[in-house]
């Protein structure tokens, strides 16, 4: 049986590493998405030769593929050199925000930056930058309840 103690324990930890699991996975997965778009940009017998629907998550707009791989460098630096539980929750907080504006600016001006944000990328940008946001959050009120 467990305690109570327990699990009041594993519940407050629980959101905290979500976070944590989830901004190591966005920044590891922008930089590997961003290379990848770079990469098919200038090979254009790699484009063809890959499956349709991995090309199209490789994006192919080179402003757009450097600004995952900045966030993606910029990103896992930041984790690998602030290791503790407030430099996570900073770094979910600017890029929450940062991604969720970038969604509405792509849904109010058309390929702001000269970035490719159509649709697809204005969905993704909105999913995954309130998520961040929201896990965030959750972290930041579970950690502060201790």
């Amino acid at each position: 049986m467990t305690t109570a103690a327990a699990l009041s324990t594993r519940q407050r930890l629980s959101w905290p590493l979500a976070q944590s699991l989830y901004v190591w996975f966005v920044m590891a997965g922008l930089l590997v998405q961003g290379l990848g778009s770079l990469v098919l940009d200038f090979n254009a017998g790699l484009r063809r030769a890959m499956p349709y629907l991995l090309a199209s998550l490789m994006n192919g707009n080179p402003p757009h593929a450097w600004l995952h791989v900045a966030w993606g460098i910029g990103g896992l630096l930041y984790l690998l050199i602030d290791r503790g539980f407030n430099g996570r929750i900073r770094l979910g907080f600017v890029f929450g925000i940062f991604y969720t504006l970038l969604g509405f600016l792509g849904i109010a001006v058309h390929d702001p930056f000269n970035m490719r944000l159509e649709f697809p990328e204005n969905l993704f940008h909105l999913t995954v930058g309130p998520l961040m946001l929201l896990l965030t959050t959750m972290a930041f009120r579970h950690h502060a309840k201790r």
